[in-house]
């Protein structure tokens, strides 16, 4: 029987937002008709929501980093005046933020909170659950799908492997850290360099285990590696005598949208055993990622 998350969502990637490709936006928006003397309400309400969403979609699919107003105008082709009234309404309703120190724009705790829903929705689907139930059964170890909500990472879905006598217990919504956490270090490293440096600035690099890193300098080289190899692992560094293999899953603009991972107490799965694994995680990721999108 499938289970349901039960989460209050606060915040999570921008990546989680599957964003449209930004000219098919600006068709869309050019494709909704304007309305005459003779159309009523529904006409202007109509052409006002597919410009809203284009907004809302430039913003999150930015892999530069944040969002100049300006940029907003010059790519949706938008009467100034309506691009502002429109990011104000959304500033102020907390569905885009102003990023730090700056006038640009990022994606606002309540968007990120409609995105989290539409992911973790799609959770209820047996489709994704199926595929960890496949490769729990290929690699006889747990495995579980993570995302990144409010500076944390959160477990989607879980499968347990049940035959063996060292079993991991965590219930999905669980929440693990994200500089000691395979899934946490590769949000951390696969997420844009603007958005990055403003996570790690707001992390405290708790100390968990002896093997935790707590120094920003080697988390952040730690970081590259993984930003080079796309996979990501945890060495006892949150739980004693644990090992962990995170590998990405990813949006249709090649954002992150999840993490999959492989868990096991490290007397049977050390870094060298989980690279074993790396070609099936890889493989369950792609299934995942076709499903998200609703892709056959």
């Amino acid at each position: 029987m499938r289970r349901s998350l039960g989460l209050e969502a606060k915040s999570v990637g921008a990546a989680a937002l599957r964003a449209s490709d930004t000219r098919q936006a600006v068709t869309e928006i050019k494709s909704v008709p304007r309305p005459t003397r003779s159309a009523n309400a529904s006409g202007h309400k109509l052409r006002a929501t597919a410009r809203s969403f284009a907004i809302l979609e430039q913003v999150a699919s930015s892999l530069r980093g944040p969002v100049d107003v300006h940029d907003i105008i010059a790519t949706l082709k938008l009467p100034k005046a309506t691009a502002y009234r429109l990011v104000d309404w959304f500033v102020t309703h907390g569905y885009l933020s102003r990023a730090p120190g700056q006038r640009r724009l990022i994606v606002g705790p309540r968007l990120t909170n409609l995105a989290f829903g539409a992911l973790s929705s799609s959770m209820h689907n047996d489709a994704p659950h199926m595929v960890l139930q496949r490769l729990v059964r290929k690699l006889n170890e747990t495995c579980n799908i993570g995302t990144l909500l409010n500076g944390e990472v959160v477990y989607l879905d879980r499968v347990e492997v049940e035959h063996w006598p060292l079993r991991l217990h965590y219930a999905i919504g669980s929440r693990v850290p994200l500089h000691c956490s395979a899934i946490g270090k590769l949000f951390l490293a696969l997420t844009p360099s603007a958005r990055r440096d403003r996570l790690l600035q707001s992390l405290e690099l708790l100390r968990y285990t002896d093997r935790t890193i707590t120094d920003r300098k080697l988390l952040e080289a730690e970081l590259r590696q993984i930003r080079k190899e796309q996979v990501s692992f945890d060495c006892q560094e949150y739980l004693a005598g644990v090992t962990c293999m995170a590998v990405p899953v990813l949006g249709e603009n090649g954002g992150m949208l999840a993490a999959l991972a492989v868990q096991a107490p490290e007397a049977r799965m050390n870094v060298q055993a989980a690279r074993g694994h790396l070609a099936a995680l890889r493989g369950a990721a792609s299934e995942l990622a076709a499903i998200f999108h609703n892709k056959p």
